[in-house]
């Protein structure tokens, strides 16, 4: 590897590393979503999701609901 290779790749890790610190920041500056805010996001995704005629049992919905309500920090 050449000595601009190896610059190039040094220079690329650090500003990847420098938005990743600027996304984190980002992120925890954001205001959590309340439990009912969180829940009605999940079910109008949810409802967006489905199809007429769909014939997935309801498990399948309350899975995919309980990981988007654990996204916003949320157990149920």
């Amino acid at each position: 590897m050449s000595n601009k290779q190896k610059a190039l790749t040094a220079v690329t890790i650090a500003m990847a590393a420098a938005l990743g610190i600027v996304v984190n920041a980002s992120a925890a500056t954001k205001k959590k979503l309340s439990y009912e805010q969180a829940w009605a996001h999940c079910k109008a995704l949810l409802d967006q999701e489905r199809q007429p005629g769909d014939m997935s049992s309801g498990h399948h919905r309350y899975f995919r609901g309980t990981a988007c309500m654990h996204k916003y920090g949320y157990r149920i």
